[in-house]
């Protein structure tokens, strides 16, 4: 029986207000040895594990782990790209009537989100979504990733309730379903361009409602 339903954030409830800032970060950097998950996973690792200052040292951190030169350019570029993409960002037109019908409905909510620690804190005041939660676990409050195992035992533990009884929304499958099957809780991939062939999938929270009732 499904008690609690957790979301993962960018690409599930919120949209970002550029084009996939990461793929972008990315190309910026011409860190194309490395396949574009794998750049991922290392620049999460590292810009989303730990609370900066400021921006301009989060990415002054990532260039030096990525062994390339911040020069003033990158830097400006790359500061650009994010205060853009969360100052434009925008919720999905269902995310707050469907997250409030969950909550009437009795479902405890969760927010599990790989992250930096500015971006989301300007989203989730300006919507007004603390309230929406029952328990928000980011990433670079807890210093871990949704492929650590932990960061969902953390949000389980928020919540009060055992893996089982538990479901993950999210739109990434190598972060959100694969994070949540090693954690032993049940998955949905939010395609929300219903584009990509897979099995347990939604195309909106409408779609959640439906699959966990």
């Amino acid at each position: 029986m499904v008690k609690a339903v957790i979301f993962d954030f960018w690409g599930t409830l919120a949209n970002s207000g550029v084009k996939s800032p990461l793929r972008q970060a990315y190309n910026m950097m011409g860190l194309y040895r490395f396949d574009f998950p794998e750049f991922v996973r290392r620049f999460e690792s590292c810009f989303m594990t730990r609370e900066f200052e400021s921006l301009e040292q989060g990415f002054r951190e990532v260039c030096r782990k990525f062994g390339i030169n911040c020069h003033e350019n990158l830097l400006n570029r790359l500061i650009g790209l994010w205060n853009k993409s969360w100052m434009l960002a925008s919720l999905y037109e269902d995310t707050t009537d469907a997250l409030g019908r969950l909550r009437e409905k009795g479902y405890k909510l969760g927010l599990l989100s790989n992250t930096d620690g500015f971006s989301v804190r300007h989203i989730i005041e300006k919507f007004e979504l603390a309230e929406k939660f029952d328990a928000m676990v980011l990433s670079f409050e807890c210093g871990l990733l949704k492929n650590d195992k932990e960061m969902f035992d953390l949000v389980l533990e928020k919540l009060g309730v055992k893996a089982k009884d538990a479901v993950m929304v999210g739109d990434s499958i190598e972060t959100d379903i694969k994070g949540a099957e090693n954690a032993g809780v049940k998955a949905l991939l939010m395609d929300r361009r219903d584009k990509r062939s897979y099995e347990n999938k939604v195309v909106d929270i409408a779609g959640v409602e439906k699959a966990i009732e």
